[in-house]
């Protein structure tokens, strides 16, 4: 009978570690628990949109991945930047976020592939401001160890 009591004491005891560092592991890879953050704020939305429900829906996703972003709850951002994305496929600044985020999470080929694409729609929309500072975001990148 004790022997089964100390069994079943060290069973628990071991599961419950090994629980916690699965959930710590779980908690780190989704983003939230990364000190070394690369980009600490999303690019803003342009002041411009299509007037349409497409701008309208995409403007409003657009700003739940930007406070998804703030809060460094990444894999929320990219779902949200993503959808943006489907509802206007012009929305550059959407791309860039959504690269920004990939690169916090160290998703670097993702994250260039997003900002590739945003670089082609910034130079479509001749902005040459978010072209300076996509550039500079893609040398971060590139200067990370």
């Amino acid at each position: 009978m004790m022997e089964t009591a100390n069994f079943l004491t060290w069973f628990f005891l071991v599961l419950a570690i090994a629980g916690l560092g699965i959930g710590i592991m779980v908690y780190a890879y989704q983003g939230k628990g990364s000190v070394s953050i690369l980009f600490q704020m999303p690019v803003a939305l342009p002041d411009i949109l299509p007037d349409s429900a497409a701008g309208t829906e995409a403007a409003a996703t657009f700003q739940q991945g930007c406070s998804a972003f703030q809060v460094n709850n990444y894999s929320q951002a990219v779902e949200h930047f993503t959808q943006a994305i489907q509802q206007l496929e012009t929305l550059a600044e959407a791309y860039h976020n959504r690269g920004l985020t990939h690169a916090n999470l160290l998703k670097d080929n993702q994250s260039v592939i997003d900002l590739v694409r945003a670089s082609e729609l910034y130079e479509q929309q001749e902005n040459r401001e978010n072209l300076i500072l996509l550039k500079q975001h893609l040398e971060a990148i590139k200067a990370r160890p």
